[in-house]
């Protein structure tokens, strides 16, 4: 449950975002498995999976959320193999060659009757409410998985209105100052970094292993490279990547952090809360200090 990535997302206007009004709505959506002839099913699901049947767990005022995506597992080589062996009954059948159209006819005839024998993968995204700061925080790598959870969350309440959070300051020139430089206080350069020229933007260096305030990593940037993602350690607790987008990445909490969590919990909806009552409160203090150095939240 601890996560791994930080999309964060600020409420432009205040909602209803009670739990009894979320797990009214969460219910209706709620995750049904594929049928015969779906490719995928998306929904809601219970975050402490099969322990709960509630759609939302509420911790210290934080809501969190768990959507599931179940995908039918098609190999292209199983399609191609198909379609081939009836696109050559045709041709013989018919002594020529089959036209385009006929062809993707045959695909989709193929994919139709791989779908009911198809196995499945389902993936699950995780994400939190913070009704007083009006974030949506989404553990997600991808903008791609982010927004299709927004999409859902926006289909099941009817109403979303976030946009992405973002800062003041140039991102991507304030993480070259601190290459150059040195960072705000909190803050530290850990050993990985990449870089992209202004002028070529396929022109990008990615530096891993390396110290970053080595003169091989500085004459990139006199050269003219600027810093588009770099990994950094916060007060020792969490270790992450920030990218000029202003999204954290391959977020890692220390194992002190981690440790502060453990505790005689009873059972796993118990082990859950304190899990994600520490989560939650590293982060809060995180995103408060991070949006500090980078000049504050722009209002937009």
């Amino acid at each position: 449950m601890w996560f791994k990535n930080l999309r964060v997302y600020k409420l432009t206007q205040k909602i209803d975002l009670t739990t009894d009004r979320l797990e009214n709505d969460l219910q209706k959506q709620a995750f049904q498995t594929c049928g015969n002839l779906d490719f995928s099913r998306y929904g809601w699901v219970p975050p402490l999976g099969r322990d709960s049947e509630l759609l939302t767990h509420s911790c210290n005022g934080q809501i969190m959320l768990c959507a599931r995506k179940q995908e039918k597992i098609i190999p292209p080589a199983a399609i191609n193999e198909i379609v081939e062996e009836k696109a050559q009954e045709l041709e013989s059948a018919n002594q020529r060659a089959i036209f385009r159209k006929e062809r993707m006819s045959l695909k989709d005839d193929a994919i139709h009757s791989i779908l009911p024998r198809a196995l499945t993968r389902s993936v699950l995204t995780y994400a939190y409410i913070d009704p007083k700061q009006m974030y949506l925080i989404i553990d997600a790598a991808s903008v791609n998985k982010a927004e299709e959870f927004l999409d859902h969350l926006r289909a099941t309440l009817g109403v979303l209105p976030v946009l992405p959070l973002s800062c003041l300051s140039d991102v991507s020139e304030t993480m070259t100052r601190w290459v150059k430089q040195s960072t705000e206080k909190g803050f530290e350069l850990d050993d990985e970094c990449e870089l992209r020229n202004q002028r070529e933007s396929r022109n990008i260096v990615r530096c891993k292993n390396q110290e970053l305030e080595s003169d091989e990593i500085l004459s990139h940037i006199k050269a003219g490279k600027r810093v588009i993602q770099l990994a950094l350690n916060w007060k020792d607790a969490l270790r992450f990547v920030l990218t000029e987008d202003f999204v954290v990445k391959r977020l890692n909490f220390d194992d002190v952090v981690q440790e502060q969590a453990q505790g005689d919990a009873e059972d796993k909806a118990t082990q859950f809360d304190q899990d994600f009552a520490i989560m939650s409160l590293q982060i809060n203090q995180f995103l408060e200090e991070l949006l500090g150095a980078f000049g504050g939240i722009d209002a937009h």
